[in-house]
């Protein structure tokens, strides 16, 4: 962390406009000058507070994942710390603390894969369901019942899939974002398929639902997991995909058609970082 010396001119006078609009007076400045410890418990206050705690005031520290990730169900809490491990031998952690001040879209995602992939996705889903308890929910015919080989699978040239595995991937949530022209999902597809993230963003939506509260379309993308195909009952066979957003009802779990174009969703590719 930079000293509070090194604080450049503008961002110091926009603290004073702030700290003066809040009512802050001068002569409480000076008793402030003259109390270190009510300065430290002040603080420990600001830092407890969701826009100082979470990566960018929107995404869980990792810490917090890894505590979380371990207590899940079917987790062996040893395979998690073996994937922090290599993600910190292998760039992964040390690549996304460099990128991460300059993109608010970057996040660390722990990623248990299950048996295959429509387990994984109910896994994803189920973990999904929990952390929104209550402001759920979900296109059922795609997701409700029924889930298998024959109803979801990855697109062709995708990152190959490990059977019980725990990876931790950086993820840019804001890949392929384009408010102005859009993209076309299938057209994303072909092009970056060995890029394209599968299940971090349904994992990301329990790991940091402040994420998926922010999304709007326009400030926080919502996410398609464009690595993934359904084919869903009584529509077009292998031509949606998930996504996951957010609006005044709740979180979503949801499909949209790979032939559309988008404006407002985000398709999140894995970023690599050399050692």
């Amino acid at each position: 962390m930079a000293s509070l010396y090194r604080i450049d001119k503008g961002t110091e006078l926009e603290l004073f406009r702030v700290l003066n609009g809040a009512g802050l007076t001068a002569e409480e400045a000076k008793k402030l000058s003259q109390h270190p410890k009510t300065v430290d418990d002040m603080l420990e206050t600001m830092r407890r507070h969701e826009a100082f705690r979470l990566v960018h005031g929107r995404f869980t520290p990792f810490a917090d994942k890894i505590a979380m990730v371990k207590a899940w169900n079917g987790v062996d809490p040893k395979d998690v710390t073996a994937a922090v491990e290599l993600a910190d031998r292998n760039g992964t952690i040390a690549g996304f603390k460099a990128e991460s001040p300059d993109n608010p879209l970057l996040d660390l995602v722990i990623v248990p894969c299950r048996e295959n992939v429509p387990t994984t996705l109910l896994y994803g889903r189920k973990h999904m369901k929990e952390a929104f308890d209550g402001r759920f929910d979900e296109w059922e015919v795609a997701y409700a019942q029924g889930v298998d080989e024959n109803r979801v699978k990855l697109i062709p040239g995708a990152r190959e899939f490990r059977p019980n595995t725990i990876v931790v991937q950086a993820v840019d949530f804001g890949a392929n974002w384009d408010l102005e022209n859009g993209n076309v999902l299938h057209d994303v597809q072909e092009a970056q398929a060995g890029k394209l993230a599968d299940f971090a963003g349904l994992f990301n939506a329990s790991q940091s639902p402040k994420w998926v509260e922010q999304m709007d379309g326009t400030n926080v993308p919502y996410a398609i997991l464009a690595a993934l195909l359904l084919s869903v009952p009584d529509y077009d066979s292998w031509a949606y995909s998930p996504d996951v957003w957010h609006d005044a009802g709740g979180a979503k779990l949801h499909g949209d058609h790979v032939g559309s174009r988008f404006h407002g969703h985000s398709m999140a590719v894995v970023r690599e970082y050399k050692s």
